[in-house]
Parts: C-alpha cells; sequence; structure tokens
C-alpha cells in the first residue's frame, strides 16, 4: 500500500505529539522538519510511516526521532538512519553484553556446539537431507486420549 508522502503533510508520533512536516524522500527514509524557531532535519523509514487522515502517523515516539542522526544537506546515509531504528546496519548480537564469557560463547569459539544444538542433533532423523532438528511424525493413537484422538482406530 503506498501513503501520500507529498512535502509539508504534517506528521505525529505514536503518542500523538507533532513530529513536524515531510520535507522529502530520499532512498527508504522520508525527511521531517522538526522543530518551530529553531528547525532541525531528521529522517524517519518510510515503513514507519501510515496513513492517518490529512495526517501521517509514525510508529515512534518524538524521543526516538530526536534521537535520531540530524540531517544538514545533501550529505547524509540513509543506512545510518535505518540502523538507528533498528532495521538497517549489522544483525550481530553480542552473546557478552557485559564482557563476561559463559561456557556456551568459550564453547563457540572453540568450534564445539552450545549444549542446545548438542541436544536437537540427538532426537533423532530430520524429514530433509541436511534440516537440523528433531524429525516430525504422526501422533500414536491413545485409547486414554479425553479428545477422542484414538476412537477411528479399531
Amino acid at each position: 500500500m503506498d501513503i501520500n508522502l507529498e512535502e509539508g503533510r504534517q506528521i505525529l508520533t505514536s503518542d500523538d505529539k507533532k513530529l513536524g512536516k515531510v520535507a522529502g524522500t530520499r532512498d527508504e527514509c522520508v525527511l521531517v522538519e522538526t522543530g518551530h524557531m529553531f528547525k532541525t532535519t531528521h529522517a524517519i523509514p518510510a515503513s514507519f510511516l501510515h496513513d492517518d487522515g490529512d495526517e501521517l502517523r509514525a510508529t515512534v515516539s518524538k524521543e526516538i526521532v530526536d534521537a535520531s542522526p540530524k540531517i544538514d544537506g545533501d550529505d547524509w546515509n540513509c543506512e545510518d538512519v535505518l540502523t538507528h531504528y533498528g532495521i538497517g546496519g549489522p544483525y550481530e548480537v553480542d552473546p557478552d553484553p557485559d564482557g563476561v564469557e559463559n561456557a556456551e560463547t568459550v564453547g563457540a569459539r572453540e568450534g564445539i556446539d552450545p549444549p542446545p544444538q548438542e541436544r536437537i542433533g540427538t532426537l533423532g532423523e530430520t524429514e530433509k537431507p541436511g534440516q537440523r532438528g528433531p524429525a516430525v511424525r504422526e501422533r500414536m493413537p491413545n485409547p486414554a486420549d479425553p479428545t477422542g484422538g484414538a476412537a477411528n482406530y479399531h
């Protein structure tokens, strides 16, 4: 569904605050002019906006937009903006965010499968060659099943 990103259109935030007006578009980002006396320009991913009557509604709060990189002229990168909003950039999670190592991360560094992956590997054959995980099997009839699942088995 395409939305109308016409310049000058008012944008409201998810918490019903006036964010600013559309000042333009570039790549996957919409430029938003904010402020009354001291105007600044920020960018927001176009996927975070949707039509709401005569206005556009953002799916994030004003504080998140204000914390985004300021846009000054044409020297900015949409990828940096997307990374700020969590939809661009590297998708790497630090397993030791506090710098404290644990057995799982040490094992991974040494090439040893962590215990959850070992357990999955011991559950049996998989349905597809090369797929890791337990095999899916048909449910066996149980005469004591209160749902009557075994009623059709004679």
